[in-house]
């Protein structure tokens, strides 16, 4: 008998679950536009200058010298 009802509940969540998804796309928002210029603002549209993203650059390029002097090869003669 129980094994019966949780078949049913089971079946009773998936259809549920199917027949409330489209509502969830309904009810989102136009999509964001992150240009100013295709949004057509009458002031000129700025971005800030003082980002993160070189010092991480940075340090990804001297994690790739610390790996490269971390793996040289520890029996390597001058004469190489």
């Amino acid at each position: 008998m129980m094994g019966y009802m949780r078949r049913r509940l089971g079946i009773f969540v998936v259809l549920l679950t199917v027949a409330l998804a489209p509502l969830s796309a309904l009810a989102e928002d136009a999509p964001k536009s992150y240009d100013g210029r295709l949004d057509d603002y009458a002031q000129p549209v700025t971005v800030d200058s003082n980002g993160t993203a070189l010092t991480y650059f940075l340090f990804v390029a001297l994690g790739f010298i610390c790996l490269g002097a971390m793996f040289k090869n520890a029996r390597r003669s001058h004469l190489d």
